[in-house]
């Protein structure tokens, strides 16, 4: 198996050296799109970093035409900009761009919860509950990358209520995109607490088929994640 190649002028991506790895049905292009945007959502390439075709084409063990590609998708996504006469860089992430996606994420992930408190399995509660269990219990010892995961795979399951795939593959991206701010204005454990206190009460909201209250506890829990990664964000700034 080919071995994992790490190197911090590379922007820490997470690639294979050779060729690219077939587990991902052999789709070159797939492929790097696939590994530069996770790097850019994880926070691996930073805001305005530089980032080439050569360089990351041999991190790859592509050509450069996959990469190339790769790249016009993720422009068109607004995660690469391309300056003339100066090459590729990282989007940055700015106050506008989170305003953006939360825009759009309260309406649509308020829609999903009043859908679970009704369509919601005991199998997907079972879920919930083990996921807020794990997670209040390891309050002292909490990872926050375990947590982060654990919160969107918490969300996943709520989202997939509404039995529509459409929907939710547009929220998964939404939240992924507001990853990218967390891991670049990482949460306090403090707020991690505080966000699985949240997702307990809304558990409470959907074992009791209570949609109004599934929809409020989402809508308090969203207004108040942007107003703290807002605020560390313009923290940072100053």
């Amino acid at each position: 198996m080919a071995q994992t190649r790490r190197n911090p002028r590379t922007a820490r991506l997470r690639l294979v050296s050779g060729k690219a790895d077939k587990s991902v049905g052999g789709d070159h292009r797939t492929f790097a799109y696939d590994q530069i945007k996770e790097a850019i959502l994880s926070g691996a390439l930073h805001p305005l970093e530089r980032i080439t075709e050569d360089q990351l084409a041999g991190r790859l063990g592509l050509s450069r035409t996959p990469v190339r590609e790769a790249f016009g998708l993720l422009a068109a996504e607004g995660l690469i900009t391309v300056v003339a006469k100066r090459g590729s860089f990282v989007a940055a992430l700015g106050v506008d761009d989170l305003l953006e996606i939360y825009q759009m994420r309260s309406p649509l992930e308020c829609m999903t919860a009043r859908i679970a408190a009704k369509n919601i399995t005991e199998t997907q509660l079972a879920q919930l509950e083990r996921l807020v269990e794990v997670e209040l219990s390891e309050e002292a010892t909490r990872s926050v990358q375990k947590s982060l995961a654990h919160s969107m795979e918490f969300r996943d399951i709520v989202n997939s209520c509404a039995n529509n795939n459409r929907l939710k593959a547009l929220l998964r991206e939404l939240q992924r995109q507001t990853h990218r701010a967390r891991a670049l204005w990482p949460s306090t454990l403090s707020r991690l607490s505080e966000t699985w206190r949240e997702h307990a009460q809304l558990l409470e909201a959907l074992k009791a088929q209570d949609a109004d209250a599934a929809e409020r506890l989402t809508r308090l829990h969203l207004e108040c994640a942007q107003e703290i990664t807002l605020a560390q964000m313009l923290r940072k700034a100053v």
